[in-house]
């Protein structure tokens, strides 16, 4: 039979310094993945914002006038949601 041979000083700090190269690669490979991804999430959130503040500016005018129009009914609208998140947030 063969003799198992043990690994000697040198090759075990030979495969640890290997090992640290390797984490070191990996570490940095999932850094500039993890950047790449946050960038492109960015953008696509400043994208989504321009298109929440288009929709807001456009349906402000229309908003103004049924307020102008219906002032009570926006008053207890206004009201309910007031007391609505009263409510839930002494829920915490």
């Amino acid at each position: 039979m063969a003799e198992k041979s043990e690994p000697s000083l040198g090759d075990v700090r030979q495969d640890l310094d290997q090992l640290r190269a390797d984490f070191a690669r990996l570490i940095d490979s999932l850094g500039k993945t993890a950047q790449s991804k946050v960038e492109g999430l960015a953008g696509e959130a400043q994208v989504q914002a321009a298109a929440a503040s288009e929709w807001a500016e456009g349906h402000s005018v229309s908003v103004r006038e049924a307020i102008r129009e219906q002032p009570f009914v926006a008053c207890a609208v206004a009201a309910g949601v007031g007391l609505l998140l009263g409510q839930l947030l002494l829920r915490r």
